[in-house]
This record gives C-alpha cells, sequence and structure tokens, in this order.
C-alpha cells in the first residue's frame, strides 16, 4: 500500500519535505530550506540532522528525491542528501550557474588576500572554507540524475524507483524548468503540482495537461501560497504592457527582478522593446542564465525568450546617459547601482519594483533581508509592477476541479489558510 507523509509545508511557506513510500521503495518530493520568516529559522546543524533523523528513520531498497524546481525552498537541502537525487536538465544548470559563479567569487577573493602582505589567520581559513564548500556544491549539482523536458505532442518519460513509476511534467511558475509530477506507487496514483500558475506565458499548457494525464487521481498533493489572498493575478503580458507604459515616462529606468524568472525577463525584453529603450544587466548570474535560456528556449518560443541585452559597464556611460536605458538589476548590484544612480538626474530616474511586496513591507521579511527595502530607498521614484509566480485561489480551486481526486493535500500554505 503507498502511503504519504508531509513531514513539512502543511503550515508553512516553502521547506517543503513529502516522502510517499511502499514496503520496497520512496520518493521524496523536494528537500527545501526555510525561507525566511516562515517556518523557525534553522543552523546547518539543525538541517543535517532533520535530513538524516528523516532519511535513516524509513529506509527502502529502492529511494530517491525529485525536485521540482531550483528555488532554495525546495532544493536547498541537497547537499545533506545521501540518496540518489532528480531534476530537470535547466534546473540542473540553474544551480550549476550559481554554484560556479560563487566558487569563482571566492577563489578570486582568496587570491586577491594571499597576495596582501598581512594576512589575518581567521579570515584565511574563512575564506577556504569558503571556497571549499562553493566547489563541493557544485560537484554535488553534476552528481545530480536529470530528466528532458517533453517536448510538445510527445509522450512523456516516467522514471522508475522500484515499484514507484514518477512522471515529470513541465510547468509553469516563477523560475526556469518547474515541474509536476505523476506518483504511481501500488496502484495509487498522486500528482503533486509543485508550485504553479496559468498567468504566465507558459501556463496556458496547465490544465491541457492535466486533462490528459491528471485522471483517476486518488491525492492531488497542491500548493496554497496564494489562498488566503481574494486578489486575482494578473498575466504577465499584462506586466509587460505595465511596464512599458512607465517605461516611455523616464529616461533612466531600473528594474529589480530574478535573475531565474525567464518570463518575467522575457516581459521587461518585450517593454524595453516597446519603449524604445536598450536593454541592459550589470550581474554574472543574469548573464549566464539568459545564455541559458536562449539556448534552450529560443527557438522553442519564437523569440519570446531569446536575450541579447547589453552588459553596463563604464565604457557605455557616457552613450546610455544621452540615449536612456532600461537595466534589469538585483539587490547584489546594491552598491554599483546607488553609485550610477548618484550621477543620473532623479526626476528622470524611476526603479520599477518586480519582486514580492512583502519583502519591503513586512517587518519580518525586512528584518531578514533588508536589501529590498534598502534598495527601493535609494529612489525617488518607485512603482511596484508584479505578479504572482503562484495560482491564485481561483486557479487552485479550477485545478481541483478538474483533476476530480479522491483526496486533497494543500501545502507550501500559510498556517491557518484553508482551501
Amino acid at each position: 500500500m503507498a502511503n504519504i507523509k508531509v513531514h513539512r509545508g502543511l503550515h508553512q511557506i516553502g521547506g517543503c519535505i513529502t516522502e510517499i513510500w511502499t514496503d520496497t521503495s520512496r520518493v521524496f518530493i523536494d528537500f527545501g530550506q526555510n525561507l525566511p520568516g516562515n517556518g523557525e529559522p534553522t543552523t546547518p546543524d539543525q538541517d543535517n540532522s532533520m535530513v538524516n533523523g528523516i532519511i535513516y528513520q524509513n529506509m527502502k531498497e529502492h529511494q530517491a528525491v525529485f525536485y521540482t524546481h531550483a528555488h532554495e525552498d525546495h532544493v536547498g537541502l541537497f547537499w545533506y542528501i545521501p540518496i540518489d537525487q532528480y531534476i530537470g536538465e535547466g534546473s540542473k544548470e540553474l544551480l550549476l550557474i550559481k554554484y560556479r559563479i560563487l566558487a569563482e567569487a571566492f577563489i578570486k577573493e582568496k587570491e586577491q588576500y594571499s597576495q596582501q602582505p598581512k594576512h589575518d589567520f581567521h579570515k584565511e581559513i574563512m575564506l577556504e572554507m569558503k571556497c571549499a564548500n562553493a566547489i563541493a556544491h557544485v560537484n554535488e549539482v553534476e552528481e545530480f540524475k536529470t530528466w528532458a523536458r517533453t517536448e510538445a505532442k510527445e509522450a512523456p518519460t516516467s522514471i522508475t524507483i522500484g515499484d514507484i513509476k514518477v512522471t515529470p511534467f513541465f510547468n509553469c511558475h516563477s523560475i526556469y524548468d518547474s515541474h509536476m509530477f505523476l506518483i504511481e506507487a501500488d496502484g495509487k496514483r498522486i500528482w503533486h503540482t509543485g508550485d504553479y500558475r496559468e498567468h504566465g506565458y507558459l501556463g496556458k499548457g496547465l490544465f491541457p495537461t492535466l486533462k490528459k494525464y491528471a485522471t483517476n487521481i486518488d491525492v492531488l498533493i497542491t500548493e496554497g501560497t496564494m489562498l488566503k489572498r481574494e486578489d486575482r493575478c494578473i498575466h504577465e503580458r499584462e506586466v509587460s504592457r505595465k511596464m512599458a507604459s512607465v517605461m516611455q515616462a523616464f529616461k533612466y529606468v531600473f528594474v529589480l527582478a530574478s535573475a531565474t524568472d525567464i518570463e518575467r525577463l522575457a516581459a521587461i525584453k518585450e517593454a524595453a522593446k516597446s519603449a524604445e529603450k536598450p536593454l541592459c544587466i550589470w550581474s554574472l548570474f543574469m548573464k549566464r542564465t539568459m545564455q541559458l535560456f536562449t539556448e534552450m528556449e529560443s527557438k522553442r518560443s519564437r523569440g519570446l525568450f531569446c536575450f541579447n541585452p547589453l552588459f553596463y559597464s563604464e565604457r557605455l556611460y557616457s552613450k546610455l546617459k544621452r540615449r536612456g536605458f532600461a537595466m534589469i538589476v538585483g539587490t547584489a548590484q546594491m552598491d554599483r547601482v546607488k553609485g550610477l544612480i548618484d550621477k543620473l538626474p532623479q526626476e528622470e530616474t524611476l526603479l520599477i519594483y518586480s519582486s514580492w511586496d512583502g519583502y519591503y513591507k513586512m517587518p519580518e521579511q525586512v528584518e531578514a533581508n533588508p536589501k529590498y527595502k534598502e534598495f527601493r530607498e535609494f529612489f525617488r521614484n518607485v512603482v511596484d509592477i508584479h505578479t504572482s509566480g503562484h495560482a491564485d485561489r481561483y486557479t487552485i480551486k479550477k485545478v481541483i476541479d478538474t483533476v476530480k481526486p479522491k483526496e486533497v493535500i494543500c501545502i507550501h500554505k500559510e498556517a491557518d489558510a484553508e482551501l
């Protein structure tokens, strides 16, 4: 008989861990880190102890972890996992980009420090540890097993773990290469949505996929991030339209957005094109993710996900100051952005804040990560233009009504949120 246990995620957003097992086999869906402000803060030792407690409590002959996507609250504990781990090809590449850049940065910092005449022993040890950890994370991610994204009109490929069969389905979320899963175990059919939405460019496939494959489902495990919010989410096309409108009113436009959200990056690119502004970036991470997206998705999307921005440097300053620009940035570029906007006329400069507003409005989020609020305060002119990476409550209801499962389990939700 197939069994399900949600180890974490029933009463908090993020940090998800779900276990499904039979007599001989088991799979985990996600092993995520707690998000700041959600769940109790934990130390690395506590995380390691928790993972070991879960993994070694119910060992089976056949077992593996499957990740829905590469957000930290779903994949963030991967370095503690001693069993096979599976993830989509695109998600693996995103993680490799992240940890290779970190490793490069720490190695460079260590080399520069070694050339200084005076050395602090403790700092030297800390730099060695940072380098070793980043390199170890790269090596661990390289060991992940992967599946390829199923092409349109092709039958999906399943992965068998003992007597459990897992079938991934490409999904729309605020990060590239997100997936849902059909898990078949001991005659039970379980559908795990991961994080999903319908209102992105890639969201049009949600309900056709459910209608075709999510049939005779015994248990639907759905995320419920937006359950307590009554507002409907606007489409990424509307995000792009709104951005284009305000871009036309200001000469210098900065857009705070995620480097891993292929659909938001496309919305910004299209807005800049409509506003006739050159698109710029100022992040090596964003440069490499855009290269990945272009390589993997440009042809499929008929150019929507093809990116060719200018990489900002001082030699471009005079030209861009005359012409204006739209520049996508992250909080990691705070100091450089501050230096640039100090040279620009404030009345002609705008920040489009394209991230969750809770990062700067909610005291617990500001305390956990003050950079979003600090970044906004650099600018005299700020406008919020955003849409959630998650399904609104109306889409969640539509999913349940479409799948018609015998049982619904809602995870990735606030503790007091109800279906």
